[in-house]
């Protein structure tokens, strides 16, 4: 019942951020496929694919952002986007940590590192009026 439950917030968390991304996605430029999985394996594997998208697109706005940036600017870019790093790695490590030795681990920390990429993401948009 309990790893049921999980599931289903982490199959919300993963919907949540795709519908986010759909609705604030440029024109012409996909979002990320719905997850259909029926066991743990392809389940971890969905959400590990949504991390590496969500990762991929956070890689393109942040070089974005460099470009625009004057020497100073990419200095302060840059110690605030390794500070972010480290706290989303100690942060998901962290919460995959409770279910240390069970099969949902991986899928819990890929979650969360979508769940806090997507954020990042769209963080970086508002402080730097990316825009959508």
């Amino acid at each position: 019942m309990k790893m049921q439950a999980i599931f289903i917030v982490l199959a919300a968390t993963l919907a949540a951020a795709q519908n986010d991304k759909s609705a604030n996605a440029p024109s012409g430029q996909p979002s990320d496929a719905v997850c259909v999985a029926n066991t743990q394996i392809e389940i971890d594997q969905c959400l590990s694919n949504a991390y590496q998208s969500a990762d991929k697109e956070l890689n393109q706005v942040y070089s974005q952002l460099m470009k625009k940036q004057d020497a100073a600017g990419q200095s302060r870019l840059q110690v605030a986007q390794r500070a972010w790093i480290k706290y989303r790695d100690a942060h998901c490590t962290a919460a995959a940590a409770i279910y240390q030795g069970g099969s949902i681990q991986p899928s819990v920390r890929s979650g969360c590192l979508t769940r806090i990429t997507r954020a990042r993401i769209d963080e970086l948009h508002q402080v730097y009026a990316m825009g959508p």
